[in-house]
């Protein structure tokens, strides 16, 4: 986490901010490019969106019960894998808001995606930029991933599918693709398929190991 003064702030509004319903629901940050994030070209540097995208995190898990989830089991959030698709540039001194949304959830782990996106003028709602983060939770003490499901009924999220879009099961199979280039690259056995499970038949089987 690199924007430090933006959270300390954060911290102080928090008591009152609205709660989110679930761990579902999208969460939405205002925010503006300030001095500090610019780079030569006078707008958001690159490292900047990851950086945002990290707070914006903070803002999703801290308004809903995972934040206390989290702390009350000493779990570990972890981002695996992470990409960012840039369309506009957000130039100094420009507001914004960043939404946050998990868009799809395996086993595993989720996918969240994350919108930058224009809030005032002729721009006003249009997308500068979309990041898409799979994140899991770990727990250090039995060292091991902490399934979905136990989180979803941790945080009294209801158990609801998510459809897989093709963007989101494109980025799945390009991390697949990544991990089995890493594995032939140190000379450890490639991963046999770069297949993603269909979101029906994940989630499907998830609901079947809820009521079974």
């Amino acid at each position: 986490m690199q924007l430090w003064f933006r959270l300390i702030l954060y911290f102080f509004r928090l008591p009152f901010l609205k709660k989110l319903e679930d761990m579902l629901s999208k969460s939405v940050v205002h925010l503006r490019v300030l001095p500090s994030d610019i780079d030569l070209n006078i707008h958001l540097t690159n490292s900047r969106y990851l950086a945002m995208m990290d707070f914006g995190r903070v803002d999703h898990m801290s308004r809903t019960k995972l934040g206390k989830v989290v702390f009350a089991n000493k779990w570990t959030p972890l981002a695996n894998h992470a990409t960012v698709r840039f369309r506009r540039e957000l130039p100094f001194w420009e507001p914004f808001k960043l939404e946050s949304e998990i868009v799809y959830w395996t086993e595993e782990a989720s996918v969240m995606e994350q919108r930058f996106i224009f809030t005032k003028g002729r721009k006003k709602g249009i997308v500068a930029a979309t990041g898409l983060v799979r994140i899991s939770l770990y727990d250090r003490a039995q060292k091991t991933f902490v399934p979905s499901t136990t989180v979803l009924k941790e945080t009294g999220t209801p158990l609801r599918q998510l459809p897989l879009q093709p963007h989101i099961e494109a980025f799945l199979k390009e991390e697949k693709a990544i991990q089995a280039y890493e594995r032939k690259s140190a000379g450890i056995a490639p991963v046999d398929s770069l297949e993603v499970p269909s979101a029906q038949n994940d989630q499907t089987n998830a609901e079947n190991r809820k009521h079974g």
